[in-house]
């Protein structure tokens, strides 16, 4: 990599567990351009999805795979695009002055994501055309971090002062916190069987993952001293992988989901984030 790249920054594989997402940062005098690319697990040159931008961002899978979805910069301050996984003219889903972003795609084909549309952040839904545009949260907090599951949205609110995980129905009813306590979540991921959400938690320099049954009871604690954050959970959502720095520089780690076999899999001497699963 040249010494004024910025870098690459790895995405999710496509649900064939083919393709990988990527997106690729550079600096060129002075100036900051990223771009969206397909990566080939099995090897071969990737392609680019999208042209540069300042920002692109946040990049998901349609549910069959034949798009993505992401946040960019490109003829606004920030909205959401659609681009065929052929590549292609990029589709335009959001239009809003203030910014729409973390878009996160529901077993149904609709895209939920976060926007500022509003003034402050709240969480919105769309058709996978950017149609039949629905608000799902209204709050003077900001509404953040829109991760969608099987049969509830999560999203993160400081609605009750401290940043906290709620979850509500994909049609905004039954909102409700995931649980209380004095530590601030940071962001929750889904395991694939809408069950359990990973959710980072914690203040300062002590952040952990705690893995939570939705439904109610007891959750299985990932930590170490440090910072504990980005988990991932595998395709059959038996195990999470995350970064730990408790080591004193962060490695991937990986447990099952119930806690137990907590190890690590890459720790080079070197700074491992951003784990990502493929099947």
């Amino acid at each position: 990599m040249a010494a004024d790249d910025a870098g690459n920054f790895p995405g999710p594989a496509d649900p064939h567990g083919t393709h990988a997402l990527v997106v690729r940062a550079q600096d060129r005098a002075g100036v900051h351009r990223e771009q969206l690319v397909l990566v080939p697990l099995g090897g071969g040159p990737p392609r680019p999805l999208t042209p540069t931008a300042g920002v692109v961002r946040n990049p998901v899978w349609s549910q069959a795979g034949d798009a993505v979805i992401f946040e960019s910069d490109a003829g606004s301050y920030r909205d959401l695009y659609r681009v065929a996984r052929a590549g292609g003219p990029l589709t335009r889903l959001t239009d809003a002055p203030h910014g729409s972003f973390e878009p996160t795609v529901g077993p149904d084909g609709r895209i939920a994501f976060g926007t500022s549309r509003d003034g402050n952040a709240e969480i919105y839904a769309m058709d996978a055309d950017g149609r039949s545009v629905v608000r799902l949260t209204q709050h003077p907090a900001d509404d953040l971090h829109p991760a969608w599951g099987v049969e509830r949205i999560a999203w993160t609110t400081a609605r009750e002062g401290a940043a906290r995980v709620w979850t509500m129905a994909p049609d905004g009813s039954d909102a409700r916190p995931l649980r209380s306590g004095a530590d601030e979540d940071r962001a929750a991921t889904w395991s694939p069987d809408g069950r359990t959400l990973a959710v980072v938690t914690g203040r300062g320099a002590e952040v952990a993952i705690e893995l939570w049954p939705w439904r109610g009871g007891e959750p299985v604690r990932l930590d170490g001293p440090g910072v504990d954050e980005q988990p991932t959970w595998s395709p059959d959502g038996r195990w999470v992988a995350w970064s730990s720095a408790r080591s004193g520089n962060p490695d991937i780690w990986i447990a099952r989901a119930d806690g137990t076999d907590a190890h690590p899999v890459a720790s080079s001497g070197e700074a491992e984030w951003l784990p990502r699963w493929t099947r």
